[in-house]
């Protein structure tokens, strides 16, 4: 039995325990998934407790950098998504569910695309930038708070938006959760051969219907979650040679008859 959990904040729309116990069907192994919804003045102890309690957790918005200072290892230059509770040793997976999940839909965007518009300066557009410059593509990003965009920059060699031709625009910040449009709240028209959008719930956010009426072709975040939660259990479970893509099907049925 696997004692997993995901740490966040108003997180009460997630997916992740039914993701991960498709995932563990998958595999024939047991999984016990606790979500860790904490405001930040209880962050110290929710963290102490799952490092103490779990094999592993997961952790999303916004705590991805919050949780560095309670690991004794931290194998990413991004945001920490990951954690493996015995080592205190974080990761990062976003970065390979992102591009698994661009791969597995659009296999044809490594063609199309030489530029990436990235919304957003959290974690998450971290490793989605460093994800992006590792598939040789140029990015630039955007964020309402300038000076974290810089940092986001100076960090990975990014550039800061100023209206450069890219063909893809990804959506790294939490507009959209609540029906907000982020293209019109971060004032860019929807001019792009793709689209992605990190949120994966209620169904086409405004920001990919927009895109989608533009005729850009348009992906949500849900088959990045599960990618990237399927490279989270391989580093669990210590087995670089499980088939993610045969994994990611498997998930895909079980999920659908659930």
């Amino acid at each position: 039995m696997y004692r997993l959990a995901l740490l966040g904040r108003d997180i009460g729309y997630t997916k992740s325990p039914a993701v991960h116990k498709a995932i563990a069907a998958a595999l024939a192994v047991e999984v016990d998934f606790e979500v860790c919804d904490v405001t930040l003045d209880k962050l110290d102890g929710a963290v102490n407790s799952l490092i103490k309690n779990k094999d592993a957790f997961f952790i999303t918005k916004p705590y991805k950098n919050d949780v560095k200072r309670f690991l004794s290892k931290i194998n990413t230059k991004c945001g920490v998504n990951f954690v493996i509770c015995r080592d205190k040793a974080g990761y990062n997976t976003d970065g390979i569910g992102f591009i698994s999940s661009l791969d597995g839909t659009y296999p044809s965007w490594r063609d199309e695309v030489d530029g990436a518009l990235v919304l957003g300066a959290g974690g998450a557009a971290y490793a989605v930038t460093e994800a992006l410059i590792n598939a040789g593509k140029k990015v630039y990003v955007l964020n309402r708070t300038v000076v974290n965009a810089a940092k986001l920059c100076s960090a990975l060699g990014a550039e800061i938006y100023l209206n450069q031709p890219a063909e893809l625009i990804v959506n790294c910040t939490s507009l959209g959760l609540h029906g907000e449009d982020a293209l019109y709240s971060m004032c860019v028209m929807p001019s792009f051969k793709y689209g992605f959008d990190l949120v994966y719930s209620g169904g086409e956010t405004p920001f990919l219907r927009r895109l989608r009426e533009a005729g850009c072709k348009t992906q949500n975040g849900m088959d990045m979650l599960v990618y990237q939660a399927i490279a989270g259990d391989k580093i669990l479970l210590g087995n670089e040679t499980l088939d993610a893509e045969k994994i990611f099907k498997e998930v895909g049925k079980i999920l659908n008859k659930g």
